[in-house]
């Protein structure tokens, strides 16, 4: 299973640095960065689909980092001619992390729910959290 992470600016650079300096270097992990400097460049989709198309055998998981921008935009226009291949949008850590550390080459539909579930949980009010725990009597 190949992932590649997508985003405007540095992001999917960044993610792609900080989900190996937690697990380690993944050979499987590619990260672009679309629209550098505020500037529109195009070759980042020519590299996305080559590496797409030189992995026709392999499930592919593109994440992108926010739905209905430019990027994830891009990105869907490939799932026409990409059997293989799954777009997820609203990149964070936990949903990289789950994916990267899924144990299986082929990705199933419940991989996808997890990692989806797990990026879901990791998005969190800490106030909140904070003041339901006042609340309850416990101190963090």
């Amino acid at each position: 299973m190949k992932i590649i992470l997508v985003s405007h600016g540095k992001l999917a650079e960044g993610m792609k640095d900080t989900v190996e300096m937690i697990t380690g270097k993944q050979k499987n992990l590619e990260a672009y960065e679309a629209y550098k400097n505020g500037t529109s460049d195009d070759s980042f989709i020519g590299k996305i689909k080559n590496s797409i198309d030189n992995t026709s055998d392999e499930n592919t998981v593109v994440i992108t980092d926010v739905l209905g921008g430019s990027v994830n935009n891009e990105m869907t226009q490939l799932l026409k001619n990409h059997q293989k291949l799954t777009v997820l949008t609203g990149m964070n850590l936990p949903l990289v992390i789950t994916l990267v550390t899924t144990a299986n080459s082929v990705l199933t539909q419940e991989d996808i729910e997890e990692a989806i579930n797990q990026g879901q949980k990791g998005v969190l009010s800490i106030n909140k959290l904070m003041t339901e725990d006042d609340d309850e009597g416990d101190l963090l």
